[in-house]
Order: C-alpha cells, then structure tokens, then sequence
C-alpha cells in the first residue's frame, strides 16, 4: 500500500473517530458526574483492589500527577479510600469504597445504554469484526484487559 492511500485511510479514520467520539462523548460524560479518567480509575479499583498512586498511574499510562488529582476528586465525593501501609508509612494505597462501587454500576449501566444504540447498527457478524479490529489496535498498548473487563455487570 502506498503512502497514498494510507493517507487517505488516516483522513477516513480522523473523521469518523472524530464523528463518532462526538457523538458518545455527551452521553458518556454524563455517567454520573465522572470524568473519563475518573471512571476508568473506579473501575481500575473495582477490579483489583489495593493500588497505589504509582502503580495506577503506571498501569494506565499516565503520569502520578493525573491519578492524584483524580483521586482527590474520587476521595472528596466519598468514592475511594486512602491508608497507609502497615509496614512502610510513605506507601498510601487507594481503594474503592461501597459509595464508589455504586456510583460505578449506574455509570456502567448508563454507558452500556448509551453506546449499545450505537452498536446494535452493526450486524453480530460486524460488531464482532469492529471489536477484533479494535483489540488488534490495542494489542500493542498499555492498557490491560484488566480495566476493560467488568465485574459490576
């Protein structure tokens, strides 16, 4: 493939990412007050518990900063719980609370809602082609399934 048409993929795929991440991102946002990072971090808790600022932030990529801040905002509404470890005072370990799992399932149920009209456009054969596709993509970053699977649902 020329750089030709790869660049007239990219375009295609710029536009209808753009269009479609327009069009979930209202109904997403709305999951209950919750950022999209903020989310993902109360799903992050949920799943396994017991992380620390450092260990989270590795995980999802991002820098200690960003899950501080989030935190503080998850911490301040009752959502996550902050402690010290046992065996070394400077370890603070974040968990999520019952507040927080709640809060969490009315997110997940509101998403799920949100983006399965999207999805039920798309035949069984085409959702799980999209999907392959996707994970394909993913394959080479950072994110784990960990995050992406659910034991709220």
């Amino acid at each position: 493939m020329g750089n030709k048409d790869l660049k007239s993929y990219v375009e295609r795929l710029e536009r209808v990412h753009y269009i479609v991440s327009k069009r979930l991102h209202p109904e997403i946002a709305i999951e209950r007050d919750l950022t999209k990072t903020q989310f993902v971090l109360l799903k992050t808790l949920y799943v396994r518990n017991k992380w620390t600022v450092s260990k989270l932030a590795e995980y999802m990529g991002v820098k200690p900063s960003a899950i501080t801040v989030g935190a503080d905002r998850l911490y301040k509404r009752g959502f996550v719980r902050r402690y010290r470890s046992d065996l070394d005072r400077r370890i603070v370990y974040l968990e999520i609370t019952e507040e927080g799992q709640q809060i969490l399932k009315e997110a997940e149920n509101e998403r799920l809602t949100s983006i399965s009209s999207y999805l039920t456009h798309l035949s069984p054969d085409e959702l799980g082609t999209f999907i392959d596709i996707y994970e394909k993509l993913a394959n080479g970053s950072q994110t784990e399934d960990l995050v992406l699977s659910s034991k709220t649902s």
